[in-house]
């Protein structure tokens, strides 16, 4: 599949894009040709992602690529619109230069949204672009539902792992705890908490690094949630809550955004912000000096007569 095969201006550079996918033998993620039964949405996309293209792009708008590729690949991208308006960047005035050869779609797309401090994240049926953080974010806290009975922790993990995308890693040295059955019946649930009630089922808990959950002993996670080196302190995440990001502006950004979550012109959801701080408490006004208490211009107060005492 070849995305670009030369180097143009965007309009001209967006008509090869159309034909040269169009002709792609790959099948589309809503086509059933060439996936294996019972392939779960995750899978599908990252089979796509997963095809080799060649790129070679002048100073096209970034939006505009981004729905071209919507569109001819019928990949679902949708837009992170609240992050990426925080961040300052206007998809329709960014422009994107690239040159690349026989590399891997997902490989390309990260190389794009790189350009100005971006990233994606595979959800459910949807391709979201936000910043690096948010990705992380909303894939660890995306909603999932699991209907276990009494099976192995290690099998339920895993499977977990394939249905949603994520990276799930059993610590090998707890080899015993993960035959444990759990049993679990839950609706719309982040998948970190999830994970975490099953861990406890086995009198494991999972701590996260990066992107991924490890499961491993309670005695460890503690272990590697107090190294510095592994946990260190991000500026980038609201005080006080474990892993959500805050918004900073892209330097140089150019404000404004295109696109949405959940669809073309959707609005993503809030980020969680700290509640403002309370308005400070009103001062007492100060009392001006009353007139007989001025003294004359270069000279002082005369001397006060001494009160009058009872007779």
């Amino acid at each position: 599949m070849h995305l670009f095969t030369a180097r143009l201006s965007w309009p001209a550079a967006l008509f090869l894009l159309a034909g040269a996918l169009a002709s792609a033998p790959a099948a589309p993620v809503g086509s059933d040709a060439d996936t294996k039964k019972g392939e779960s949405p995750v899978e599908k996309i990252k089979k796509v992602l997963d095809q080799t293209t060649d790129l070679d792009i002048t100073d096209q708008p970034l939006g505009l690529a981004i729905a071209q590729l919507r569109e001819q690949t019928r990949l679902n991208f949708v837009i992170d619109r609240l992050t990426i308006a925080n961040l300052g960047i206007d998809l329709d005035q960014s422009p994107v230069n690239v040159k690349l050869h026989n590399v891997k779609l997902r490989s390309a797309l990260r190389t794009i949204l790189g350009q100005y401090g971006l990233s994606y994240a595979v959800i459910g049926d949807t391709v979201v672009i936000t910043s690096e953080e948010m990705a992380m974010y909303r894939q660890m806290r995306q909603r999932v539902s699991v209907d276990v009975d009494r099976v192995q922790l290690a099998a339920a993990l895993k499977q977990l792992a394939r249905e949603t995308g994520t990276n799930l890693v059993l610590d090998t040295r707890v080899h015993q705890e993960s035959q444990t059955p759990v049993t679990l019946q839950l609706e719309d649930v982040p998948l970190d908490m999830v994970v975490r009630l099953m861990a406890e089922m086995a009198g494991l808990r999972p701590v996260r690094l990066g992107n991924v959950l490890f499961v491993t002993s309670k005695a460890t996670a503690a272990e590697l949630r107090s190294d510095p080196d592994l946990m260190p302190a991000q500026p980038g995440l609201i005080p006080g809550e474990e892993g959500i990001p805050r918004v900073v502006p892209f330097p140089g950004g150019l404000g404004g955004a295109i696109g949405g979550i959940r669809g073309q012109g959707g609005v993503a959801p809030a980020v969680p912000v700290p509640p403002a701080p309370p308005p400070p408490l009103p001062q007492p006004e100060e009392k001006p000096p009353k007139p007989e208490d001025k003294p004359p211009e270069g000279g002082t107060l005369p001397p006060k007569p001494p009160e009058k005492g009872p007779r």
